[in-house]
């Protein structure tokens, strides 16, 4: 199937012999205690751990030894890295560059617009990283990896900054864009209600292993 993430026998760190399988357009939840591995697992198939043993297949390809960078992946956690220097705008209007789309012209600077409304943050488009909250920072974060388009988007408890009523418009947002098959996401969370909106199944893990 095109699209498809298969994680196979992975192991590392607390990790131990995971095995599982995301399709496109579908959002498989991770659940269990703080440390039962579950940043571990989702740092390997980013490519910022590497694994002790095991495979990552995307598209039937074995991506375990493909740099973090080369991976089709985006990574979205509580650690936003943006850009303290640019503006929310220009981190995105960076993040295009980087992922090699038109970043200049009207239509690109209408997407990079479009999709911080989307977020409920436009209106903060010309401030800096250290002029908003840390909610706002978290959406910006988020923007500025959808904008790139990937599709599978590797999240770590992406909304544990915002309040509920925010936090439900989200996750309806991406179930939307999941729907439209837009991307997948492989999700962490320890929020039932976050996790009831976006996933279509939930996997348990405890101490390394997945708990069937």
């Amino acid at each position: 199937m095109i699209n498809q993430l298969q994680v196979k026998n992975l192991t590392g760190g607390i990790v131990q012999n995971v095995s599982f399988t995301v399709p496109q357009g579908y959002c498989l939840a991770l659940s269990g205690p703080s440390g039962s591995g579950k940043t571990t697992l989702l740092d390997m198939i980013s490519g910022a751990r590497t694994p002790s043993s095991g495979s990552i297949f995307y598209n039937n390809i074995d991506i375990s030894l493909i740099p973090s960078w080369q991976r089709p992946f985006r990574q979205l956690n509580q650690r936003l890295y943006l850009f303290p220097y640019l503006t929310v705008e220009a981190n995105l209007r960076l993040a295009q560059y980087a992922a090699q789309q038109t970043w200049v012209g009207k239509a690109a600077a209408e997407k990079r617009q479009s999709m911080l409304n989307a977020l409920e943050i436009g209106h903060l488009s010309k401030r800096k990283p250290n002029e908003i909250s840390g909610g706002e920072q978290q959406r910006t974060a988020l923007a500025r990896a959808l904008i790139t388009q990937p599709p599978l988007l590797l999240l770590d408890e992406p909304f544990a900054s915002l309040d509920r009523p925010l936090r439900k418009r989200l996750c309806t947002e991406l179930r939307n864009r999941i729907n439209q098959g837009v991307f997948s996401i492989l999700l962490v969370s320890h929020e039932p209600e976050e996790i009831d909106l976006l996933a279509d199944h939930v996997i348990s893990i405890h101490a390394g292993k997945l708990i069937k």
